[in-house]
């Protein structure tokens, strides 16, 4: 008879439920895993038998067969290793096999049964959530993971703490969320001296949530004064911190489970290209411009772009919305929309030539300036 787990595999920064299926039938021994995993899951065989003989839990002389259904969907990460063992406890009627069917778990396995933090927990509480799951994750996820009310969140530290939870003998106690951190590296234009009209113009651009250009020479305060947005802007809603804090989960970001209210700030470089600013192929990447959706992105030197970068973006920055293809699947991404009120800071920057006679510079200037605005 299969035994069942539910865990995730991340797409994005969403989370995808995963059944976790375990069949253990009359053969030659053998522990495979198929699905397509990724090597991360090829190896958790190897730490999921250590863990249960340090228990100790023996493996019958049969034949174990793990499927990670969807078959196609590519499985990534370290923690499929605690659902994996949930469902191989459960084929071994060592744990109920309906509780652990209706969880959803997730957590690295080290050798000796500690569970090892993992990435994503928030998304995976969500997801859990929706589907109106119980959730099991490491000790160390349980305050990140405890903040979606929708689900209940158990945070052992071994597995043994599971076995002895779904056995009754030491029942777990549904874990706390993390408390809301303040951001004390924020800065503040009160350390601005003067600029009295720019810092008016940031003002009034913050308070309308308005996109705003800034012009000047190098060390004028551009830079320094876009820096301070974030200290003017209002607080993160709870959703808006939920959704942020999402993205900071898939980034191994958050600390001790907090959630900060503080928008983000991101300065990409002008030398960055596309793949570098919207990420690559791994979820904690493809996440890194969602960022920019309850925060400000400042483009220092944005004339610097090349003409392409902005073509490319153009039709995303639109439809608000990053198409992105990896291994045959389209990932959606939301993105900063044109047309949405979302603020936004660019430095133009100058560059004149600086040597040689006044006339000639003035002269020099002119050009470097006019094929700047040209660009």
């Amino acid at each position: 008879m299969v035994a069942r787990a539910l865990t995730v595999a991340f797409e994005g920064i969403n989370a995808r439920l995963v059944e976790v299926q375990c069949a253990v039938s009359p053969g030659l021994p053998s522990f495979q895993i198929v699905g397509l995993p990724d090597k991360a899951v090829s190896e958790a065989r190897e730490r999921v038998r250590a863990a249960l003989s340090a228990l100790p839990v023996a493996l019958p002389s049969k034949r174990i067969t793990i499927n990670l259904s969807p078959a196609d969907l590519p499985k990534e990460g370290s923690h499929f290793d605690l659902p994996i063992a949930m469902a191989l406890l459960a084929a071994l009627d060592i744990i109920p096999r309906e509780d652990v069917a209706d969880t959803v778990a997730l957590g690295e396995l080290s050798l000796d049964g500690a569970l090892v933090a993992v990435l994503g927990a928030l998304p995976a509480a969500m997801a859990a959530g929706d589907g109106g799951h119980t959730l099991f994750c490491p000790a160390a996820c349980g305050p990140e993971a405890a903040w979606v009310d929708a689900t209940r969140v158990f945070a052992p530290a071994t597995l043994a703490q599971v076995i002895r939870h779904y056995s009754g003998q030491a029942p777990l106690t549904p874990a706390r969320p993390g408390e809301v951190v303040q951001d004390r590296g924020t800065r503040d234009l009160f350390d601005v001296k003067g600029q009295e009209r720019a810092k008016r113009a940031l003002e009034i651009a913050a308070a309308g949530r308005h996109h705003m250009l800034m012009v000047g020479t190098p060390g004028s305060g551009k830079s320094m004064l876009a820096a301070r947005l974030p200290g003017i802007l209002p607080d993160l809603s709870a959703g808006e911190a939920l959704e942020t804090s999402m993205i900071h989960s898939i980034a191994g970001l958050l600390e001790q489970g907090g959630i900060s209210r503080t928008r983000p700030f991101r300065e990409p470089h002008h030398t960055a290209s596309v793949a570098a600013i919207v990420g690559g192929a791994k979820a904690q990447n493809r996440a890194r411009f969602r960022w920019l959706i309850t925060g400000c992105c400042f483009w220092m030197n944005c004339r610097n772009f090349r003409a392409w970068f902005w073509k490319h973006c153009a039709s995303p920055l639109k439809q608000a919305k990053w198409l992105l293809r990896v291994r045959m699947r389209i990932s959606a991404i939301p993105a900063v929309s044109c047309w949405s009120r979302r603020p936004t800071r660019a430095n133009a920057g100058i560059c004149p030539n600086r040597r040689g006679p006044a006339r000639a510079r003035l002269s020099a200037g002119m050009i470097t300036w006019a094929a700047f605005q040209g660009r």
